[in-house]
């Protein structure tokens, strides 16, 4: 804020003996000039304003009362004063407080008693006016720079997204052979230290897949990409997932799991099922790298508030809990709560998902032993839908096909080997095709009960070839695809089933995902099975 010496006028002074007819000569040579101060040696002793000067001369004999005489007659003689160097708020502040008459007249500006300059009410309204136009001009030119800044970090952000996605897709190929591979080794009659050996591939490989996701999630929450597929959620149903999915991993770490459901078992609510699913299946893989050799409890309490849904949610374990220096930090990305285990990107998805719900996430030290990781949602009431769920009995029975031929179609060697394999142990006869080019040719030219196919190929890619085949005459054009690709989130599987397609399996292959979703793919038009459920099915 300036000061008040530097937003007022240097006024050329007059001395005492001055007269009238000087002042008078003054204002009209000086329009603007609005007062002029008294000065002698130096020392303000009186302030001529121009209308309360030009009043007089106007009054009856005004003119020969006061041009001829000297301006101690005309001037104010006790003027406002006020010190260089006072802040312009102090000073309007102390103008305001003397009333709106002091407003109409000028003051003097004095430096250690000598005189300095001189102001009114309209030269400070002009300051005044001329700082707020500067603060103003500064203030967008930092928006802008601001908004060049943001604009700069999200298109980077989005690059770094795009990025990863391409990573992820080129990572997840290579790490589906593997995965596959290895799967069909544990198939084997191996020794017990080759079956644990192989157990550490598979176990290896999933943790790079999940840190993979991790990353590609995280990336694109700072993009702001990361999207919400809402759906009618049965939440009893998706415990009852979260436990059949972690049963076996904490068996075998030797960890006891406590999953529980508290409230009513119709209950439904409008979320994105999938990605509930991923925050607790985050919390409790973290819980168990922690609690080795002890317990974990996971559990959700939902109950209904009118239209509304309200969901506590806890995970918790009895390991060593996490540092107090951390406990504020723990949901930034690469934070560890306790040790170096893992990427430090779980805990920091899960609150960018909670966040996105409208929820609250956080952490915090049990009393004893161990940490409790907790959120809270209030969700939109949804009716539940009441279905038949098909077991699995029902989708492998393959009616009246019987050791079905089907067309695997990708660029990569490796993949297409493991396709063989898989279908050689469900039964199947296979033939290969490396891109959509040739699998439309095989199509058109034999006939097969399937077609397994992948998306992102050379020449033409899956989805074009699923188009081309869907355009074919007879049974060619109904043949079922089902699409084996590294890109299966919701929003895709729709996108692929929208073309044509009636199943999505995601990369790295499960052979159970993969044989549920063939059968299913192969019983659904007689069976009349909704193509969405198909998705929900291979891709949860």
């Amino acid at each position: 804020m300036p000061t008040i010496e530097t937003l007022t006028q240097r006024i050329d002074p007059v001395p005492l003996e001055a007269t009238g007819a000087q002042i008078f000569a003054r204002f009209e040579a000086e329009p603007d000039t609005l007062c002029i101060p008294v000065v002698v040696d130096d020392r303000p002793v009186g302030l001529i304003e121009r209308n309360d000067f030009l009043m007089k001369l106007a009054a009856p004999l005004g003119h020969a009362l006061y041009l001829s005489r000297d301006v101690g007659h005309v001037m104010n003689p006790e003027p406002a004063v006020v010190q260089a160097g006072m802040r312009l708020a102090t000073v309007c502040d102390v103008m305001l407080r003397a009333g709106p008459g002091e407003l109409m007249r000028g003051f003097i500006v004095t430096d250690a008693g000598r005189y300095h300059s001189v102001g009114t009410a309209a030269s400070l309204l002009q300051a005044a006016n001329q700082i707020h136009q500067e603060r103003d001009a500064a203030m967008a030119e930092q928006s802008r720079l601001l908004n060049d800044t943001q604009t700069q970090a999200l298109a980077a952000a989005r690059a770094k997204s795009q990025f990863l996605g391409i990573m992820s897709h080129e990572l997840r190929t290579p790490m589906n052979g593997v995965l596959a591979v290895a799967e069909l080794l544990r198939r084997q009659p191996l020794t017990a230290q080759a079956q644990a050996h192989v157990a550490t591939i598979v176990e290896s490989s999933e943790t790079l897949i999940r840190i993979l996701q991790d990353a590609l999630d995280l990336s694109r929450a700072e993009a702001g990409e990361l999207e919400l597929s809402v759906a009618p959620t049965p939440l009893r149903a998706l415990m009852d997932d979260v436990q059949a999915l972690w049963e076996p991993r904490a068996s075998q770490d030797d960890v006891s799991l406590m999953i529980g459901y508290e409230g009513d078992t119709d209950l439904a609510a409008h979320v994105d099922g999938v990605r509930l699913k991923q925050v607790f299946n985050n919390l409790i893989g973290n819980a168990l790298k922690f609690a080795r050799n002890g317990v974990v409890e996971a559990g959700l309490k939902a109950w209904a508030d009118g239209d509304r849904i309200r969901v506590e949610a806890r995970v918790r374990d009895d390991g060593p809990g996490v540092e107090p220096d951390r406990v504020d930090a723990i949901f930034e990305p690469f934070v560890h709560g306790s040790g170096p285990d893992g990427a430090g990107l779980g805990l920091a998805i899960c609150r960018q998902i909670v966040d996105r719900m409208n929820g609250r996430i956080w952490a915090e030290n049990n009393a004893g032993r161990g940490a409790t990781f907790a959120f809270d949602l209030d969700l939109p009431r949804a009716e539940a839908a009441v279905e038949r769920t098909a077991e699995v009995s029902d989708l492998i029975e393959l009616g009246a096909i019987e050791s079905p031929h089907v067309l695997i179609v990708d660029d990569n060697a490796t993949n297409r080997i493991v396709a063989q394999a898989l279908c050689e142990m469900f039964g199947c006869t296979s033939e290969t095709a490396e891109d959509g080019v040739e699998a439309v040719e095989a199509v058109r030219d034999r006939r097969f009960d399937m077609v397994l196919m992948d998306i992102k190929m050379p020449r033409m890619d899956g989805v074009q070839a699923t188009r081309t085949i869907r355009a074919l005459d007879g049974e060619a054009g109904r043949v079922p695809i089902v699409a084996l690709t590294a890109n299966a989130d919701p929003d895709d599987a729709l996108g692929y089933m929208a073309e044509g397609m009636v199943a999505v399996v995601e990369k790295p292959i499960k052979p159970e995902r993969l044989r549920l979703a063939m059968h299913a793919a192969l019983t659904a038009v007689d069976a009349g099975v909704d193509g969405q459920a198909l998705v929900d099915r291979a891709v949860a």
